[in-house]
């Protein structure tokens, strides 16, 4: 009777804990189901989020490209106008029209420069965008035109008096010139002014644009 009776709890017991094990293996079943669907959703998510940043991206490497740019320099200009502006539309914008003006390295740098220290004087009421649009036209039509007049008076500097240094220019390349030295000599002060008071934005905005860049990449692998 002695036997029967562990024999009968022995095999209860094996009952009992091979339900247990089935139920454990219908749980892990069910864990790794919700977590590839919560990984299928987040990355559903992150690649809407980033929908519009990529595709101002491309904008921007086109635009590059078109004025045969590289990537690198297109990704150069957009970092140099976002540390400060810290907008992904607006410093895209501004870069493309930059893209027109030149593709020198150093003088993109300077264009950077002569934005950042308009902004720092004057903030949104000489927007970045509408400044880069007015010097790239002013170049092309030898003759100062929209916000650009604002850039010049508001500084000290007769529409007038430059027009007339604009005329004597023969090619692009002089006007550019004229244009980016004669900014750089009002607004360079105030750019480096920006910078040494606003280390702390300036380094939060770089890390923004790291993650912007670092996001997009996955929702670009994740559509």
């Amino acid at each position: 009777e002695l036997f029967r009776n562990i024999g009968s709890n022995i095999k209860s017991l094996s009952k009992n804990i091979v339900s247990l094990i089935k139920s454990f293996s219908l749980i892990a079943l069910k864990v790794a189901t919700i977590s590839v669907g919560m990984a299928a959703v987040g990355g559903a998510l992150i690649a809407n989020s980033t929908k519009q940043f990529r595709e101002e991206q491309t904008k921007l490497n086109s635009a590059f490209s078109a004025a045969g740019a590289t990537a690198k320099e297109a990704s150069q200009a957009y970092n140099g106008l976002f540390r400060f502006l810290g907008e992904s539309s607006r410093s895209v914008e501004s870069a493309n029209h930059l893209a027109k003006i030149t593709t020198n390295t150093q003088h993109l740098a300077e264009w950077t420069t002569i934005c950042q220290g308009i902004y720092a004087t004057f903030g949104d009421s000489l927007p970045i965008e509408s400044l880069t649009e007015a010097a790239n036209e002013t170049i092309r039509v030898s003759k100062v035109t929209g916000v650009m007049a604002d850039a010049l008076n508001w500084a000290g500097v007769s529409e007038d008096a430059f027009n007339a240094q604009l005329e004597k220019t023969t090619s692009l390349t002089e006007r550019e010139a004229l244009v980016r030295r004669t900014l750089m000599g009002l607004y360079q002060n105030a750019a480096a002014i920006y910078e040494q008071n606003n280390k702390a934005i300036i380094a939060q905005n770089e890390a923004q644009a790291r993650l912007d860049k670092t996001m997009a990449r996955i929702g670009q692998q994740t559509q």
